[in-house]
C-alpha cells in the first residue's frame, strides 16, 4: 500500500474546512487553509474472485459451444433451414417468372448423357432460384467419370454446368466384368467400351490399386511394355505378366522392378521372348525357370548324342 505523503505548509483537511477569501490568488494560501483529502479509492477485488469469474465465464462459453454443436451433428435444423430458404427464393423467382430455358454443359467426353441428366434433375420450367447449386455439384461429381464440376446460373433463365472428366487409365477385370478405371483405382464405367479395348487389362481382387505402380514399371522400356496385354494379381500379392505372344513371366512379391530389369536383360541378350516359352519365372533371384510350351519341338539330337536302344522282339 503507497504511503500517504504530507507535503510542508499542505495538510489534508476536511472540504468543510474554509476556502481562499475573495480576491487572494490561487498560489496563496491563507492561514488555516489545507488541501482538500483526496476521494478514498476503492478496494480492488481478489485475485482468487477475478479467476471465479474467468472460470464462470469459461464454462459458459464452452457449455454454450458443446449445444451448438450438439444441434449440428444431432440435428438437421440447419439443412431444414437452408431448404426452407431456398424454396423461398424460389418461390420469388417464380412469381417474377425467373424459371429455367436453357440448360449449357461443357466439358463432356465420355460421360454418358443419360448419367449427366438423371444427376441434374432440372428440367426446364423449374424456377431458377430454387436449385440448390452445391447440391447440384454434389451430384454431378458423384458420377463415376467427373473429376470436378462447376455450376452456377446466368438469370434470367439460363444454367451452366461445366465438368472436368477423368483419365481413362486401365481395365480392371474382376467377378467376370470388365470395368474402367482411373490411375488411382477410381471406376469410371462398368462396360467394357470397345474404344478403350486398347488399354492394359488388370485381373483380379487388388489390381486396380496397384495399376499405376505396375504401369510406371511397365513403361521403363515401351517397346516391351506396349506387348503386355494381361495382369494378373494373384493373391493380392504379385503379378503375372502375360505377354501378346501368350508368354506368362512371373514377377516376384517384393522388388518387381528388379525383376522386370532381369527381364529386359535376357531379352536383349538372348531374344527369351521369341522362343516357343509357355513361362518365366523370376521369382527367385538366384535362378532362372522356364517352362516349354506344348507344342514346342524338342531340342535336335547332337552328333555325339546316343541313339535309343533298338527294341527286342
Amino acid at each position: 500500500m503507497r504511503p500517504l505523503v504530507i507535503l510542508p505548509g499542505d495538510r489534508p483537511c476536511a472540504p468543510a474546512d474554509p476556502v481562499p477569501p475573495p480576491g487572494m490568488h490561487m498560489g496563496a494560501r491563507p492561514k488555516g487553509y489545507c488541501r482538500p483529502l483526496p476521494p478514498a479509492r476503492r478496494k480492488p477485488r481478489s485475485v482468487l474472485w477475478r479467476r471465479m469469474r474467468l472460470g464462470v465465464a469459461f464454462v459458459a462459453l464452452l457449455s454454450a459451444g458443446g449445444a451448438v454443436g450438439y444441434l449440428w451433428l444431432k440435428t438437421d435444423w440447419l439443412q431444414r433451414a437452408r431448404a426452407e430458404a431456398q424454396a423461398l427464393i424460389g418461390m420469388a423467382g417464380a412469381l417474377v417468372d425467373m424459371r429455367v430455358g436453357e440448360i449449357a454443359l461443357s466439358g463432356r467426353q465420355h460421360t454418358p448423357v443419360e448419367a449427366l441428366q438423371a444427376a441434374i434433375e432440372v428440367e426446364r420450367g423449374d424456377p431458377i432460384l430454387s436449385i440448390d447449386l452445391d447440391a447440384l455439384r454434389k451430384r454431378v461429381e458423384a458420377l463415376g467419370w467427373v473429376k470436378y464440376a462447376t455450376v452456377w446460373r446466368q438469370l434470367p433463365d439460363t444454367l451452366f454446368i461445366e465438368i472436368e472428366e477423368r483419365e481413362p487409365f486401365a481395365r480392371w477385370q474382376i467377378d467376370h466384368q470388365v470395368r474402367l478405371i482411373d490411375r488411382s483405382g477410381r471406376v469410371l464405367d462398368d462396360d467394357d467400351r470397345a474404344d478403350f479395348a486398347s488399354l492394359l487389362r488388370l485381373v483380379g481382387p487388388g489390381a486396380s490399386d496397384k495399376a499405376a505402380a505396375l504401369i510406371s514399371m511397365l513403361e521403363t522400356d515401351p517397346v516391351l511394355g506396349k506387348r503386355v496385354v494381361n495382369a494378373i494379381r494373384v493373391r493380392e500379392r504379385r503379378w503375372d505378366i502375360e505377354f501378346d505372344n501368350g508368354v506368362i513371366v512371373k514377377l516376384p512379391e517384393n522388388n518387381p522392378e528388379t525383376a522386370w530389369a532381369r527381364l529386359l536383360d535376357l531379352e536383349r541378350r538372348f531374344g527369351l521372348l521369341r522362343r516357343d516359352l509357355e513361362s518365366i519365372d523370376l521369382r527367385l533371384d538366384d535362378r532362372l525357370i522356364v517352362k516349354l510350351a506344348p507344342e514346342a519341338e524338342p531340342p535336335a539330337a547332337g552328333p555325339g548324342a546316343k541313339k535309343p536302344a533298338a527294341k527286342r522282339t
